[in-house]
């Protein structure tokens, strides 16, 4: 198997620190950045601490949702859209009100 070279930026204190841990481990930051993409590749999935907050993502689409509701006559098949993309939604809202 054939192997790349991957690049990627921390910052120095972070480095210093997780190099601390993997070297109490007997890893090596290779073996680390190793194990994250085989994870990836063989499961298809990110792991736990990489997948998106769900209640930050609900609490934005509600926020987005209630900033539509207090358009005026906005129609609930935008509302239903919203959901997918409430920005654009609220922004065509405004532009055709504003036309």
């Amino acid at each position: 198997m054939g192997m790349t070279l991957v690049n990627g930026r921390v910052g120095e204190d972070v480095k210093r620190r997780a190099e601390k841990v993997l070297a109490a481990h007997s890893k090596t930051p290779s073996e680390a950045i190793r194990a994250l993409y085989e994870h990836i590749a063989a499961t298809r999935e990110l792991p736990d601490f990489l997948r998106p907050d769900r209640a930050a993502e609900a609490a934005v689409r509600e926020g987005r949702l209630a900033a539509l509701r207090s358009v005026a006559g906005i129609s609930h098949s935008a509302l239903i859209a919203a959901d997918e993309d409430a920005e654009r939604v609220l922004g065509d809202e405004i532009r055709r009100r504003h036309a």
